[in-house]
């Protein structure tokens, strides 16, 4: 047994948000609007919240942070002792440089859009101690420059409130309701409009610093001075007695909310329930609605966990201007948004949770939105849309899949327009010769910018240029388009619209014959794409090149090449597999390096995790369509890597997940500062092929790959309304239907259900 290993079989989990703690993460959100995740953050060791968050993908900030001043209004410095996270909380032990004092704080983002921190001070001594907490928050106020500036400040009843006004360039204008509060109420307030001044967290740099007298702040808190231009400093203070040998409780809040009576009402979260127990219980749901999963492979076993963590983290449930429904961000910071080059992902992921809504939501989100000419938007904004932006993706797989587990005729009758609109786009605007094959127009509508896939058929491809710079027919959207053209075939079937359903499973065959008849390149083994403007293959050998192994395009005399070209150490088969382009292709680089300049998304060579879940789709199904025992090993193998390689340093206790990484070490992008990045599908994999769990139109397939595991158990699957489990212990696997054993077998004799 290796040391990564759990040694027997424990009850399935129930305290995910342990098995996720760490100390070196702060990310925090609930699921909607406020996420706190700044990428470089400049303030963790200083109390609060102060680093820029994002309402929507609007930075807001900063957030508020708070002090500690004796009774004689002298501050009380803190020295941050230790730092804990989980998905619902971020704790750290402040020290006072005060005999017998310490201080603790947790803080979260609560679904509701509220940031808050329960403070507590603990006494140590045998005297009761008098003091003040000051907690404040600082926002640039720049009416002129209409950059930021703030409208309708009100303190009420010990709330804060006022409107933040953002409008970046190029941008419109988003206006943000926050309000500010304390628990127990503060006992005075002020406001102090600054001149100019770093937005530092630092007591002394506050204008309230000269401000604080007779245990009070020099109340002053009028709407019109923050029409001032500059920076808005807005303070709440109590006064508090910690008793001796005991404690002292201050929750602090800011809300952030479309409208004031919504910000309002939604601080009263922190005063009615405790903002931590909230935050608990809503990541403890979320890990309650999907199936619960572990093994003896601790690698495994957290990253599942810590996937659902990821997507529920950039999930919006804002209902509102342009999101109707609910969906997935493809990440934080510029990525907080739908971005449909991602959106399959979080459909094939969020398609195994019990309710299907935030699923469908990923598709529909973009139908809401279409384009006149049928193209999806590349990038929602939840008040205006990105004109230029536009990206290829597999939705034919994604919408099959959903349907599978969670069936809706409602829902296929609400997807069938909107996809049969996008394909038409496809038909008539990137096949002009009629070929069947289609068109990439430039190196940002793949997301895979800066190959040499694309300099191939033109030298200026990576310049920085949307719309129409070259046109290649590319394997990748070739392979989309012909799924989608059989996922709409069947939709029709199944709302009887049987004419249609023969045309479009016409047009899929048609494409199928070009890709076997003009990409298949047989004395090379290799599928490549094909310059539309001389009809030769490129024989540029991309990770992109291998998707038609997961479709039913290839037959057993491809799989020689697949095994050539993949399997081969000098070509994908690095240490950390697979690189976005071959390893002895001329502009190969293991380092984010292109002609000579770090850039942040390389394709000549770097790992991507959302490449490497369509690879293990080629090699998985490659392997369950020929009966190939080596191939489901090397599955196995390449799932394996895959999942290790988002550890920071080989640590199982610290997952992660960026955009790229190095194919010879693994070393992922931390120059990028986006972790938690969401255009892969991990979770789907481990179910399907570790657990083994792959559901078939009309049936359900059990039947794990060969991952080595001493054990492993995964229940509460839910499939078509019917709830499975699976148990694995060596070489054996058992079945269970609504709690009963149903059947067993051994690794590689699956077991076949009929529902």
């Amino acid at each position: 047994m290796n040391r990564f290993e759990i040694a027997s079989t424990p009850p399935l989990m129930n305290d995910i948000l342990s098995l996720l703690s760490r100390a070196d993460k702060w990310y925090l959100g609930g699921g909607n609007r406020l996420l706190y995740a700044p990428p470089f953050p400049r303030f963790l060791e200083s109390p609060g919240l102060w680093d820029n968050a994002h309402y929507y993908n609007y930075e807001l900030g900063p957030l508020f942070t708070w002090a500690i001043l004796d009774n004689e209004g002298k501050e009380l410095p803190l020295a941050l002792c230790s730092k804990h996270w989980n998905p619902a909380r971020l704790k750290r032990d402040f020290r006072l440089k005060v005999a017998g004092l310490r201080v603790e704080e947790e803080s979260c983002v609560l679904p509701n859009d509220v940031a808050s921190s329960v403070v507590t001070i603990s006494n140590h001594s045998s005297k009761k101690r008098q003091l003040h907490i000051i907690a404040w928050t600082t926002q640039r106020n720049n009416p002129d420059g209409k950059a930021e500036w703030l409208k309708d400040a009100t303190a009420d009843e010990g709330v804060a409130a006022f409107t933040k006004c953002i409008q970046p360039q190029n941008r419109p204008l988003m206006e943000i309701a926050c309000a500010f509060t304390m628990h127990p109420s503060p006992h005075s307030s002020a406001l102090r409009v600054s001149e100019g001044g770093l937005l530092h967290p630092h007591w002394n740099l506050s204008p309230f610093f000269e401000g604080f007298a007779e245990h009070k702040l020099n109340e002053s808190f009028q709407s019109e001075e923050t029409l001032q231009a500059g920076v808005t400093f807005i303070a709440l203070h109590r006064r508090i007695t910690v008793p001796p040998n005991g404690k002292t409780e201050i929750r602090i809040a800011f809300s952030a909310a479309p409208a004031p009576q919504i910000a309002q009402i939604n601080l009263d979260a922190i005063v009615k329930h405790h903002p931590i127990k909230l935050s608990t219980l809503n990541w403890d749901d979320h890990f309650g609605t999907v199936p619960r999963f572990v093994c003896s492979d601790e690698f495994l076993t957290r990253y599942y966990w810590y996937r659902w963590y990821g997507l529920k983290l950039n999930t919006l449930y804002g209902s509102e201007g342009n999101y109707e429904y609910p969906a997935v961000c493809e990440g934080i910071e510029y990525f907080r948004a739908p971005i449909s080059y991602s959106a399959p992902c979080h459909m094939m992921e969020n398609r195994w949770m019990h309710k299907p809504e935030l699923a469908r939501g990923s598709l529909l989100t973009f139908i809401e939105n279409q384009r006149k000419d049928g193209r999806f938007r590349g990038y929602i904004d939840v008040n205006h849309y990105r004109q230029e932006m536009f990206y290829h993706a597999n939705w034919g797989r994604a919408v099959m899949e959903l349907h599978r587990i969670h069936p809706s005729e409602e829902f296929l009758a609400q997807a069938y327009e909107g996809l049969k609109n996008y394909a038409q786009y496809f038909d008539r605007e990137r096949d002009e010769e009629v070929s069947g094959l289609y068109d990439i127009d430039n190196h940002y509508e793949t997301g895979q910018e800066f190959s040499h896939r694309y300099t191939a058929v033109n030298p200026k491809a990576d310049e920085d240029n949307w719309g129409e710079v070259f046109r290649l027919k590319g394997v990748d959207v070739t392979v989309y388009i012909y799924e989608l053209k059989q996922a709409l075939a069947a939709m029709a079937e199944w709302l009887g619209r049987n004419e249609e359903s023969e045309l479009w499973d016409l047009e899929a065959q048609r494409t199928k014959s070009a890709v076997l008849s003009k990409m298949w390149d047989a004395r090379d083994g290799m599928f490549y794409d094909v310059n539309p403007a001389t009809g030769k293959r490129t024989r540029i050998k991309a990770a992109t090149c291998f998707y038609p192994y997961f479709t039913d395009i290839v037959s057993k005399t491809h799989v020689a090449g697949l095994k050539k070209h993949l399997l081969n150490v000098k070509e994908f088969w690095t240490p950390f597999p697979v690189p976005s382009i071959s390893a002895d292709d001329e502009t190969f680089s293991a380092e984010p390096v292109w002609k000579g300049k770090r850039m942040n998304c390389p394709w000549n060579g770097r790992v991507w995790p959302m490449t490497n879940s369509h690879i293990a789709e080629a090699l998985a199904a490659t392997a369950i369509r020929f009966n190939d025992e080596s191939l489901r090993k090397k599955s196995a193998e390449f799932i394996s890597k895959f999942i290790r390689m988002m550890f920071f340093e080989g640590d199982p206790r610290r997952p992660n997940c960026f955009e790229h990484y190095n194919p010879m070490t693994g070393a992922p992008s931390l120059y990028r500062g986006i972790d938690d990045y969401q255009h892969s599908w991990v979770n789907d994999l481990i179910i399907k092929y570790v657990c083994g769990i792959r559901v078939n139109d009309f049936s359900v397939t059990v039947d794990p790959f060969p991952f080595g595991l001493r054990w492993l158990k995964i229940e509460n699957v839910l499939v078509r309304e019917t709830k499975l489990s699976v148990e694995v212990r060596g070489s054996r696997f058992e079945v269970w239907i609504g709690g009963k054993m149903h059947a067993n077998s051994k690794l590689g004799s699956p077991i076949e259900l009929q529902f």
